[in-house]
């Protein structure tokens, strides 16, 4: 479980079972090559919100993955969403409280808004998958039993 600052709020990421990754990774495949770009910004970003600032290198570096997801059925941005979402807590006082809820399938913070769903997402999709995806990408193999 990581730890991260959105908006000065506290949120951590919570591990997705076995089964929420198989079906994760199977739902964003076919937007991978748009997203490597976005984690590449992410993995060299220290700051806050990294995703803002230049206006015109962000758009150019969403567009291609905002083609992606305008093209993906409904059934499976949501499943997406969804799933990421489940995964992230946000820290209320000395306790941590879901910020989504899968049963109503609903934010359960008004101030969240859909901008920073989308920063959690991907830290959350970079966190679960970013591994097996880096594994793919550098021809690393599993190790044999």
């Amino acid at each position: 479980m990581s730890e991260f600052q959105l908006n000065d709020i506290t949120y951590k990421i919570g591990k997705l079972s076995v089964f929420d990754q198989w079906h994760l990774s199977r739902k964003v495949a076919p937007i991978i090559p748009t997203l490597i770009p976005v984690f590449m910004t992410l993995q060299k970003s220290s700051g806050e919100n990294p995703l803002s600032g230049d206006l015109a290198g962000m758009a150019e570096l969403i567009t291609p993955f905002a083609e992606g997801i305008a093209n993906m059925d409904n059934e499976s941005s949501e499943f997406i969403l969804s799933t990421c979402l489940g995964a992230v807590q946000r820290k209320q006082g000395d306790s941590w409280a879901p910020i989504w809820s899968n049963r109503g399938a609903v934010c359960m913070f008004d101030d969240i808004d859909l901008g920073s769903m989308i920063q959690m997402c991907f830290r959350v999709i970079k966190e679960s998958l970013g591994p097996f995806f880096k594994g793919m990408l550098t021809g690393q193999s599993t190790p044999q039993a």
